[in-house]
């Protein structure tokens, strides 16, 4: 049995370190519930060292072997009261409870590890929780009863506090946290009836098994609902540029030349169409685009806006970087924000200038015009002139982790600066 013990201990520590490293080492990592899951799988295995130490040297007479194995019980206590109260941040995390009950739970759970820490301790002089025989043998102290009941009430704690908070969890939240009570407490009553079967632990990264397994599920939901907002935001942005009235105007232009200009005409429908296909081509593209690529979209629109107002309209371009990447749609929609509601509202008209340079840090994209401009509003505004403006923002930090920031003052223009970070948009 004492050998059966030892390997299982050994298996149940490599899965949580295995989970550890895992859940140190990729992206999320500081999300809280994580951390925490994090610091179970460490504490537990401090516990299965422990655990381990005393099925190996018990029993054994050699010089040092009581002090290992004195050594193995500490330990085993010592790390089961962290492992509680990083289980009851977990809950408390997960609920996200942000009440007065909150914090009297977690001060309650402090106190039992810090007593489960202590007693711990204190068994190394009075034997409370366990003493070794002549022969080396492990036996249980008068208060063992404590060693457990400390669990116990830690375990009655977590339980509580899902039941009170048991409409903030998802019921397969409740499911796979409710394992982690469960199953403990199964094997820790079977191991009091059953001395020499060490089950314990092992429940313990079971438990954690299922828990890092349920995070990974909502995980997975989380990136499929943020692919969906992309795609939401792709086709929202894509019409927001292709409005009915522009291409009517589009359309009216290039009849009017074929009668004028034939040559032009052909011309700016094959602007026309370049356009139309830059915004198909966002609709599906989930990856940066070289700038390079977005500017041709970007002149593209504007060839079409000369045709509408040729005298009204004057642009700039001053660029010095161009090796890198930007999301689709990111460049035109802020020129285009800047012809329809900056200088167009002039009646002399006005200059769009487009300029990009670098930092040590990144790539900027700078979009300038002299028009009315505007009152900045909040990120979150649903006026239509600004549609285009939000979701670039939002495409910018969500796929490439950039930034867009606007200064505007009516009568006097506005500048939009697109941040692109050179580890994310750098080809």
């Amino acid at each position: 049995m004492p050998q059966i013990n030892i390997v299982a201990g050994i298996y149940s520590a490599v899965i949580c370190l295995i989970i550890f490293s895992y859940l140190c080492t990729r992206k999320g990592r500081e999300d809280k519930p994580r951390r925490y899951l994090a610091l179970m799988c460490i504490f537990n295995v401090g516990m299965l060292v422990g655990d381990i130490f005393c099925w190996m040297f018990e029993g054994y007479a050699r010089a040092w072997y009581p002090t290992a194995l004195l050594a193995g019980g500490v330990i085993f206590y010592f790390f089961s009261g962290p492992l509680l109260l990083s289980f009851s941040g977990y809950i408390i995390e997960t609920v996200q409870a942000k009440t007065g009950t909150n914090r009297i739970f977690w001060r309650l759970a402090v106190v039992l590890c810090a007593g489960q820490m202590l007693f711990s301790v204190l068994t190394i002089w009075n034997g409370m929780y366990f003493f070794l025989t002549p022969e080396n043998v492990y036996q249980r102290g008068s208060y063992f009863v404590l060693s457990q009941l400390i669990p116990g009430l830690s375990f009655a704690l977590s339980a509580t506090l899902m039941v009170i908070y048991r409409r903030s969890l998802h019921w397969q939240d409740t499911l796979f946290l409710s394992s982690h009570i469960l199953l403990p407490l199964v094997a820790q009553v079977i191991q009091i009836l059953n001395y020499g079967i060490s089950l314990l632990n092992v429940s313990i990264t079971l438990a954690l098994l299922l828990v890092f397994i349920h995070i990974q599920l909502v995980r997975e939901v989380r990136m499929e609902h943020q692919e969906k907002e992309l795609a939401e935001a792709r086709i929202d942005i894509m019409l927001s540029q292709i409005q009915p009235h522009f291409l009517y105007n589009s359309l009216t232009a290039i009849r009017r030349l074929c009668d004028s200009n034939p040559l032009q005409a052909k011309a700016t429908i094959q602007d026309f169409a370049q356009f139309l296909r830059g915004n198909m081509n966002a609709l599906t593209s989930k990856a940066p685009i070289p700038f390079a690529q977005e500017r041709i979209h970007t002149e593209a629109y504007l060839q079409l806006e000369f045709q509408r107002a040729p005298d009204r309209l004057k642009v700039i371009y001053d660029i010095t970087a161009q090796d890198f990447t930007i999301p689709p749609l990111t460049l035109q929609p802020l020129v285009e924000n800047a012809v329809r509601h900056g200088v167009l509202r002039r009646e002399e008209g006005g200059t769009v200038t487009i300029r990009t340079t670098e930092t040590e840090h990144s790539y900027l994209v700078i979009v300038c015009d002299d028009g009315v401009g505007f009152q900045p509003e909040p990120s979150d505004s649903k006026g239509d002139a600004k549609i285009g403006l939000n979701n670039v923002r939002k495409r910018l930090a969500d796929i490439c982790h950039g930034s867009l920031t606007i200064t505007s003052t009516p009568d006097a223009g506005t500048v939009v600066t697109i941040a692109v970070p050179k580890k994310g948009g750098q080809t």
